[in-house]
């Protein structure tokens, strides 16, 4: 049975109460179509703002990706070109090693030669120094005997007649000997032992026979070389 709502609007004519709820029921179902639609758009807009975020980021990931891996490629690139740079240097610097050992090496074989030579050299000096003292020697021996000086005096003359053995020799003369020692042997003898301690001594001829001279100062004495005697000849001057 058809129930008449009361009419809450007098000036409208009264509706029945079913067509009421189904008016009711259609503006509901329009306002949940219309919530609906809302909430699509309102979906749809933020799916499409979160595709737009998202897919900025993701190219920006991407950027930032290609420079990282840009970076790195450029990173391993000095990295490679560094580690090659030390490497080089340190081959040049094992070579300059090795050069310097070599003239270390070279440096002390100098040394050593050096050493030696000094050692032969010191060595050769000192065999020199003998040749050299002994060549002096000869040298002043034959300056002696080229230059002999004078006896300093008389007593000089003497003293060294006295210890010089040429009167103790034996006197040899005659037809039968095969061999003679006589005056001018004596006199020879004395003059050669005189230059030998670097005296001068000469020979003269009185007649036939041979005796010495020597001059002291401004006398000159004889010697007879047979006997040691010593007697004033004359003056010099």
């Amino acid at each position: 049975m058809e129930q008449n709502v009361p009419n809450a609007y007098p000036h409208f004519p009264s509706v029945p109460l079913h067509r009421e709820y189904e008016f009711q029921k259609g503006r509901t179902k329009n306002q949940s179509n219309s919530i609906k639609k809302a909430y699509a758009v309102v979906i749809t807009i933020l799916l499409s703002s979160f595709l737009i975020i998202t897919g900025a980021g993701w190219l920006t990931t991407k950027r930032n990706m290609e420079t990282l891996q840009t970076a790195n490629t450029i990173l391993k690139e000095q990295i490679n070109s560094q580690n090659l740079q030390h490497s080089q240097a340190l081959q040049e610097a094992n070579y300059n090693i090795e050069v310097a050992n070599q003239q270390v090496l070279s440096a002390n074989q100098q040394v050593l030669s050096a050493n030696n030579r000094a050692e032969l050299a010191n060595v050769t000096v000192g065999e020199l120094k003998q040749e050299l003292a002994g060549t002096e020697k000869w040298q002043d021996y034959w300056w002696q005997r080229a230059h002999p000086k004078e006896f300093e005096s008389l007593d000089a003359l003497k003293a060294w007649l006295a210890q010089d053995d040429t009167d103790h020799t034996i006197y040899i003369f005659g037809s039968g000997c095969l061999t003679n020692y006589d005056c001018d042997d004596y006199a020879t003898a004395l003059v050669h032992n005189a230059l030998q301690d670097g005296y001068s001594i000469s020979t003269e001829i009185a007649g036939d026979h041979m005796m010495n001279s020597t001059i002291i100062g401004n006398e000159i004495y004889l010697i007879e070389p047979q006997t040691d005697e010593v007697q004033l000849w004359g003056k010099r001057d």
